[in-house]
């Protein structure tokens, strides 16, 4: 059995595939950090629920970046763990680069419930709280 601070690490592992993920264009394997039937709930790009909205997602999400090349910026997360179960939040920034200039296009954060399937740390659901409204 993991120790929490295991626990804990292999959830960091996955806010940071998270990140890594959507902002390379690996809409697959960021659709795969979700549970069978996972929540992205965001109030700039809408709810979306089970793998099938998730990727139809991956595809809206691609559309509003365009050409800029997003970053997502994870910092002050705490995570709760209880058994198969845990909880998170954190702080987001995220950037959008295009034509040599860098943008800041949302401040905010998560909240974040995770859940431990077939071993491994998935979100259950994924809310978005923004500080901002986005650029236009």
């Amino acid at each position: 059995m993991a120790s929490i601070v295991e626990e804990k690490d292999e959830i960091r592992d996955l806010i940071t595939r998270y990140c890594l993920y959507i902002d390379s264009g690996r809409y697959d394997e960021w659709v795969a950090c979700f549970t069978t039937d996972g929540v992205f709930d965001s109030p700039i790009l809408g709810r979306w629920q089970g793998k099938a909205a998730l990727r139809q997602f991956t595809e809206k999400y691609r559309t509003w970046t365009g050409a800029a090349q997003p970053r997502h910026c994870i910092m002050n997360v705490l995570i709760n763990v209880e058994g198969t179960h845990a909880s998170g939040e954190c702080y987001l920034l995220m950037t959008h680069a295009a034509e040599g200039k860098t943008e800041l296009i949302i401040s905010g954060r998560y909240e974040d419930q995770m859940e431990k399937v077939g071993g491994k740390w998935l979100f259950k659901e994924r809310k978005v709280c923004p500080d901002t409204r986005p650029a236009a």
